[in-house]
């Protein structure tokens, strides 16, 4: 049971390192070689704890060959525009000018029913709405409304507006965060003060955040 333990551990350990070296990515944007290293990866790293006879390099070593290859994939990609088209394909599209490509539709076994379901998903639940839709490389569909469907913007009507800002978190469930985004730093006493001044402690917050204008967002906790 120990050795079952240890080797979970190890190979967990293992997995999570490498997929971290291979970027950020949700299971519905992996593109399809990413979506085969993640398949074999999991289906490699169950063999060591079904058998604890085999060793564990046996489990490791292939994991490690499959993210050098992602790892060496994604770097050709990014120097051959042809290899990433021959690897990833093309962004398609199937509306343009508010026209239903019928053809690519087709070509990608895309039905109706899959259209609608996508658009609905992008946000928009009128199909006539759409000026141009796009499915990506990685499965998802991209949509443009057509001009007289987009909001008005403060742009559209000559109306200022102030510098887009981030907030910075600075309290996450009742503890201090003197580091969010690593370009800026608030230590503990100055989180400690900005939570009493806005009338509150520390530990009764489950967040709190403050933007670059000194503006404060908090939420209490809920009492259990």
């Amino acid at each position: 049971m120990s050795i079952t333990l240890l080797r979970a551990i190890i190979i967990y350990i293992f997995i999570t390192v490498s997929v971290r070296v291979m970027g950020k990515r949700q299971v519905g944007e992996l593109d399809p070689q990413e979506l085969v290293i993640t398949i074999l990866i999991s289906a490699v790293a169950t063999v060591p704890l079904e058998n604890n006879g085999m060793p564990l390099a046996n489990s490791l070593i292939p994991i490690a060959i499959f993210i050098s290859l992602e790892i060496i994939n994604s770097a050709i990609s990014m120097k051959s525009i042809k290899y990433r088209e021959l690897i990833k394909g093309r962004p398609r599209f199937i509306i343009r000018d508010g026209k239903i490509q019928q053809e690519e539709l087709k070509k990608i076994r895309y039905t109706i029913d899959d259209l609608t379901d996508a658009v609905r998903q992008a946000g928009v639940f009128d199909i006539s709405q759409v000026a141009n839709a796009i499915v990506e490389t990685n499965g998802k569909l991209s949509v443009q409304k057509k001009s007289q469907n987009t909001p008005i913007t403060p742009k559209d009507i000559g109306i200022a507006t102030d510098r887009a800002d981030v907030p910075i978190t600075v309290i996450i469930d009742g503890k201090p965060v003197t580091e969010y985004f690593g370009n800026v730093n608030f230590n503990e006493n100055e989180i400690k003060l900005l939570a009493v001044t806005n009338g509150e402690q520390v530990q009764n917050l489950l967040v709190m955040s403050v933007d670059s204008n000194g503006n404060v967002y908090m939420v209490k906790k809920e009492e259990q």
